[in-house]
């Protein structure tokens, strides 16, 4: 592979959205005397992930995706009350207190950034979502010093799995897809994604690597790559 520059997704691949989001959830569901099941983790998550993609698809407004998500789940939990706009604020801060709280990287997305750069090797971020919210995880988790650039769908006005997506931050870099590697969870989103716009991919699957181009963790990503130290 030429590979000049690696690109990375954000939640789920670097950034352990899934752990830290079951941890703020049962906080969340503890106030209500609740204790967090894998039913209510598994609904919440539905509701996230179907609420978050009309927030890309720009039908709803970040702040109204997090109301949406409220507004679905709160049944499931007891509370059938109507509840306003201004309250489901609050109430959202409280859960996004202790999601902040439970925030963290993956055990292996500090030493293969350190790695990859290590080798002379471009390291960046591509992810969908919020663009203050996601610079604050990766300040927060210790991300921030390792990586060259961070662009994230909000900041391009342009969400995976479309190629703009990809092939703006391949222009920042000066380089052509082909000589761009994205790394991600998501195999429609990322992998699909960025396979269509032309640059190089690899999935990252932690529950098993048993395909082609595909990683059980990230250490797994510099001897795949066949990478030398710049320093030898």
């Amino acid at each position: 592979m030429d590979i000049r520059a690696v690109l990375f997704d954000l939640d789920n691949t670097l950034f352990d959205h899934l752990t830290s989001a079951r941890d703020g959830l049962a906080a969340f569901v503890g106030n209500y005397g609740v204790d967090l099941t894998p039913e209510l983790s598994s609904s919440w998550f539905e509701i996230e992930q179907a609420s978050f993609d009309r927030f890309l698809s720009g039908e709803l407004n970040f702040q109204d995706q997090r109301r949406e998500r409220l507004c679905q789940f709160l049944p499931l939990i007891g509370q059938h009350d109507s509840v306003g706009a201004s309250e489901l604020d609050e109430m959202f801060a409280v859960y996004l207190q202790s999601y902040e709280n439970a925030w963290m990287a993956f055990p292996d997305a500090v030493p293969t950034l350190k790695a990859l750069r290590g080798c002379g090797m471009t390291v960046g971020v591509v992810t969908n979502g919020n663009h203050d919210q996601q610079a604050m995880k990766i300040s927060r988790i210790g991300l921030e010093p390792h990586l060259d650039l961070f662009f994230s769908s909000e900041q391009m006005g342009h969400a995976k799995p479309e190629a703009a997506a990809f092939i703006l931050p391949c222009e920042c870099l000066q380089l052509s897809p082909s000589q761009v590697l994205y790394v991600g969870d998501n195999y429609r989103v990322d992998i699909e994604g960025a396979r269509s716009a032309g640059l190089q991919a690899m999935h990252l699957n932690r529950a098993g690597a048993d395909q082609p181009q595909t990683l059980g963790r990230l250490t797994d990503l510099v001897p795949a790559l066949n990478l030398k130290s710049a320093a030898l």
